[in-house]
């Protein structure tokens, strides 16, 4: 009887933004393994909305450009299918529609002293992606709403039915992962990226 192919490795997918006054928006996108280590990575060229662009699509812009755009792209061009994406801008959510796997926000660490005007005061403070205090708490009633490796975590609209799964593939990952590390290095690379190639660039390499 032939002996079964060991089943690959699970792969989680970090999905965010980097914004440049100057250029535009920047979108990175890192796969890791389930100890962080790094496999698939892509960036994209600056996206500039027009001045009718912010005009014409007033609030729903950022989910436009950061989701269907950007995100778009970025969940396109990646060759390792993960089990799961997070990302730390809310706009970004709005990708889940052409995303086949589960995503969700990570928004901030969990701390129940804490009030919800209250900054971070971690050193992954400057990597996180806050909603207003009105969001926040709005966010915080929601039923997609997960507390999971010290930070809360909130599922699309409409795809609650993913909070089990998703909370058991967190987890998972939280063993090994700082949920909110991979994002500075999402943004560590695209300011190398800009660095090295300018505002032309658009990286796209797979780690060894």
């Amino acid at each position: 009887m032939p002996r079964e192919k060991p089943s690959p490795e699970p792969s989680f997918g970090f999905l965010s933004t980097l914004e440049s006054p100057q250029y535009g928006y920047f979108g990175g996108y890192l796969i890791v393994s389930p100890l962080g280590r790094p496999l698939e990575f892509h960036c994209t060229s600056p996206v500039r909305p027009s001045r009718a662009q912010e005009i014409l699509y007033g609030p729903t812009l950022q989910p436009y450009l950061l989701g269907e755009q950007i995100s778009g792209a970025l969940l396109q061009a990646a060759k390792i299918p993960p089990r799961l994406v997070l990302t730390d801008a809310p706009a970004m959510l709005s990708a889940r529609s052409q995303a086949s796997s589960p995503m969700a926000l990570v928004l901030s660490r969990v701390n129940a002293n804490a009030t919800v005007n209250e900054e971070p005061c971690d050193e992954t403070s400057d990597i996180m992606a806050f909603a207003s205090s009105t969001d926040v708490s709005r966010l915080r009633h929601f039923e997609g709403q997960i507390e999971a490796g010290g930070y809360e975590l909130f599922l699309p609209a409409g795809f609650e039915a993913e909070k089990h799964a998703v909370a058991e593939l967190v987890a998972q990952l939280s063993q090994h992962v700082d949920l909110a590390e991979p994002f500075g290095r999402i943004h560590e690379a695209i300011r190398e990226a800009q660095r090295i190639g300018g505002r032309t660039v658009e990286a796209h390499g797979q780690a060894a």
